[in-house]
């Protein structure tokens, strides 16, 4: 019997051999297997199934024993299988629609002796729709609580992955590798980051990874004036001031039920609303204005800052103990200054993203032009380099980028004075020996996954030269 990581151990292998208990035991793993009131498949580490009950292959419409060596994707475009795989985290109790029908399931990762993900068991609880009903008012609540959010979800929805996470340096690898673990845990995050480093691109993702069709409700802190935030925040019951809706709203918090509340700026909420919203996290309830009504809710929350709030709070600008509250996850993502060698990356995404939208067909920046973006110290971060790329592409002339086209804040005189380290690994153009120069290319393309175009451009040199070198070097 293989060890799947679950509970059937060289222990139980013995108790079905020579205990007087395993007739119960056998008779347990069969019913296990072949579960009436529950479906169940089992991928390997890939994905494809290993193992499916023959009400599932009825399910999808499979000959018996059809299935084995698919990949469940192919049956289950939507299944969260792939993240528990890539996590080694179980997603448990998620509600989900398959083939026009409502299910519940959930999802377990196997592990082998070693503690590696070698597969994965999935899930199904109920079989069909009456089966569902049966459970009775309380899945009638669920449905009442899901109506309004499908209403709002068309205007309050994420819509970044970890895909669009561009990004070839440690710190963003790191920084998506806990993300992706927070996600999986459910739990609030405070994400900390310069302007323009992505803190939202980075919040949509994580939202995203577990269950997108759930609401991603906004709040843009700066932009809510104070004498309107309590009620756009908490909402409030007809009448209750004046010139108050006369059936009422609803508040974020009550639009974010059941998905992510994400709050941009948080240190800009003034300190009576910082009270309040403390209340809200902590007992995951509010009450709208003029109501006595508490309504219970279900939400995760992810809160951005530019600011450190440590100095906030020694400066009485925000609450200590809200922070103390937010602080328990945190991502921070670093500026672009301090991991230089995710520019080239961005520059080329973005100039061919650039390309399409104008129409122009840009291929590549000149040395000299690239140096000067790399050494820039890019103050507004990702969000200033896409402003200085578009701003090169309208004014160049010519179909490479060059310096006399970059904005003059990005050029710096001398273009070593910022560099670090790693920009003198990849400037191959005094390099004086052969040897030194395959090992610099070999290194850049395992720095970029042998992503040529990334490799070319962390060499400073246009791709038709590197495939020359390629060629030279037999690499």
């Amino acid at each position: 019997m293989k060890n799947f990581g679950l509970g059937v151990t060289q222990d139980v292998e013995e108790i079905l051999k020579r205990s007087e208990l395993a007739p119960i035991f056998s008779a347990t793993f069969k019913f296990f297997l072949n579960n009436p009131y529950e479906s169940l498949i089992i991928v390997d580490k890939e994905g494809k199934i290993v193992f499916i009950d023959r009400g599932s292959e009825k399910f999808f419409g499979l000959p018996k024993g059809s299935s084995k060596g698919l990949n469940l994707k192919d049956l289950v475009p939507n299944t969260v299988i792939f993240k528990v795989l890539d996590t080694g985290y179980p997603i448990i109790g998620r509600l989900f629609e398959i083939k026009g029908k409502f299910r519940i399931s959930s999802v377990y990762p196997l592990f082998n002796e070693e503690g590696k993900v070698i597969g994965a068991l999935g899930r199904i609880l109920f079989r069909s729709m009456q089966d569902f009903e049966r459970i009775g008012s309380q899945v009638n609540d669920f449905k009442k609580e899901v109506r309004p959010i499908n209403k709002h979800q068309r205007d309050n929805k994420a819509i970044y992955n970890f895909e669009d996470i561009l990004g070839i340096s440690k710190q963003i690898k790191n920084n998506i590798r806990l993300a992706k673990r927070l996600a999986m845990f459910g739990s609030d995050i405070l994400i900390f980051g310069e302007t323009g480093t992505g803190k939202e691109l980075f919040s949509q993702a994580i939202h995203n990874f577990i269950d997108p069709g759930r609401p991603f409700i906004r709040i843009n802190s700066p932009a809510i004036p104070f004498e309107l935030a309590e009620s756009e925040l908490f909402g409030y019951v007809k009448g209750a001031f004046t010139g108050a809706n006369t059936h009422g709203k609803r508040g974020k918090f009550e639009l974010g039920d059941h998905g992510t509340i994400f709050i941009d700026e948080i240190p800009s909420m003034h300190l009576s609303i910082q009270a309040k919203l403390l209340r809200v996290i902590e007992e995951r309830e509010i009450e709208r204005i003029g109501g006595t009504q508490i309504k219970k809710l279900n939400f995760k929350m992810i809160s951005t800052t530019n600011l450190d709030l440590r100095n906030e709070c020694d400066k009485g600008r925000f609450r200590k103990d809200l922070y103390y509250r937010l602080a328990k996850s945190i991502i921070k993502i670093p500026p672009l200054r301090e991991r230089k060698e995710d520019i080239p990356v961005y520059i080329d995404h973005y100039m061919r993203s650039i390309n399409t939208r104008f129409g122009t067909r840009f291929k590549k920046v000149s040395d000299k032009a690239m140096n000067s973006l790399i050494n820039y110290d890019w103050p507004g971060n990702v969000r200033e380099l896409i402003n200085a790329v578009e701003q090169s592409i309208l004014r160049a002339l010519e179909k490479d980028l060059v310096s006399n086209v970059i904005p003059e804040n990005c050029l710096q005189e001398d273009i070593t004075r910022y560099s670090p380290k790693w920009i003198s690994t990849y400037n191959l153009k005094n390099t004086e020996i052969n040897n030194s120069e395959k090992e610099k290319i070999t290194h850049a393309l395992k720095r970029t996954m042998g992503n040529k175009r990334r490799a070319a451009l962390l060499l400073n040199m246009p791709r038709s030269t590197l495939y020359n070198k390629l060629k030279k070097y037999n690499i």
